[in-house]
């Protein structure tokens, strides 16, 4: 079942950082269903998306303007970390 207030421990997503409209999405999602002090957002993207031009640096961007934007008192913050990157 979903929980009532809509926030979640852990949300997984690929490829939904595309664009810079994409990537403000994802964020703004990350923040209205997270659970403060403890939920987890997994998000894997590549670092840039060529012709269309979103990526990693535009969702870091993306988290940084969602965390400043009305979670003052709520102890949250949106928190970027690169955790491992794959040249092919």
């Amino acid at each position: 079942s979903f929980p009532s207030d809509g926030r979640f421990d852990l949300i997984l997503a690929a490829e939904t950082a595309y664009t810079v409209s994409a990537a403000r999405v994802t964020a703004l999602l990350l923040k209205r269903h997270l659970k403060v002090g403890g939920g987890v957002g997994i998000v894997a993207m590549k670092r840039y998306y060529f012709g269309v031009g979103g990526g990693v640096d535009v969702f870091r961007k993306a988290c940084e303007e969602q965390s400043c934007d009305g979670m003052e008192g709520q102890g949250a913050k949106l928190v970027v970390e690169g955790v491992q990157e794959f040249d092919s």
